[in-house]
């Protein structure tokens, strides 16, 4: 019985596969190194010489921020030709507080996974990935000749604490978990689709690798070696503080003009927004939220 001849096109599209695969395998290596190694490191270096002014100019960005918004508030009141009362203070006062609180948590899931171009994933979408990969990839699943995945493994926890469904779609992806695969029982369609499908995902994650690598704090990596660039920077940020500062006083007098005298709200230093400030600036702002 002769043997089925295989179609050129069908070994071809095959072996590009498999190279798409290793592309993005690499890619996803390169970007897990910058994001957990690398980027501490920077984050470290840059604390140790600007630190203190940092966490300065955020306090008083965000102390700016909620109190212009009171005096906002104030100031339609008053347009209105409304009495300005303790009561009314005190209501908008809360109201901002609020909404602070609001925009708090907000800031906090923005800086986690950062901006996407693909939808939400629920968390059975999640919950489904994660278990498709497990069964690949899961110490206790996989060979003792397959250590090797055990790297691939650690991303795709990381990948679900964070969830992060994109990145979970790209592991899916370079594995091959994502769909069964069926070797020789795929057509030269269906290989083609794999082909475009492994392309258009290698494009995406190399366009956030490529961006990553030109965004803060990689663009200031080589900067933190050389003292005039640190001077200069720790003199810019001392003027951006002096600025804020009279800002700050500027909005404290508006608001006690327009609130009868009455001081604006202060900051309790034992809430648990302070007491998680520095922790929170350190993961999600520098460099983040400016």
């Amino acid at each position: 019985m002769a043997t089925p001849i295989t179609h050129p096109d069908l070994v071809r599209v095959r072996s590009r596969c498999a190279e798409l695969r290793q592309r993005l395998q690499r890619v996803l290596e390169e970007w897990h190194h910058l994001a957990t190694v690398e980027h501490p490191q920077i984050l470290m270096r840059y604390e140790q010489h600007f630190g203190t002014l940092e966490r300065e100019r955020q306090n008083l960005a965000l102390q700016c921020a909620e109190l212009f918004r009171r005096v906002e508030l104030l100031t339609v009141k008053a347009s209105r030709g409304e009495a300005i009362t303790a009561e009314t203070v005190e209501l908008i006062n809360g109201v901002v507080d609020k909404e602070y609180a609001r925009m708090h948590q907000r800031y906090r899931e923005a800086f986690g996974n950062g901006p996407s171009v693909e939808p939400p994933a629920s968390q059975g979408e999640l919950v489904q990935m994660y278990r498709t990969l497990a069964k690949r990839l899961h110490p206790d699943a996989v060979d003792a000749d397959h250590e090797d995945s055990l790297p691939t493994w650690h991303r795709v926890q990381e990948a679900y604490r964070n969830r992060d469904a994109s990145r979970l779609r790209t592991l899916l992806t370079v594995t091959g978990a994502s769909v069964d695969q069926g070797d020789d029982r795929w057509s030269l369609e269906r290989w083609q689709q794999e082909e475009r499908t492994l392309e258009a995902r290698l494009r995406m994650e190399q366009r956030k690798l490529d961006s990553m690598q030109t965004e803060e704090p990689f663009m200031f990596a080589r900067d933190l070696d050389h003292p005039a660039w640190v001077e200069r920077h720790r003199m810019e940020l001392e003027a951006d503080l002096q600025k804020r500062r009279a800002e700050l006083i500027e909005h404290r007098r508006t608001y006690q003009d327009l609130a009868g005298g009455l001081r604006p709200p202060g900051r309790n230093p034992d809430a648990p927004a302070a007491q998680d400030f520095d922790q929170d600036f350190m993961e999600n702002t520098y460099f983040g939220g400016r």
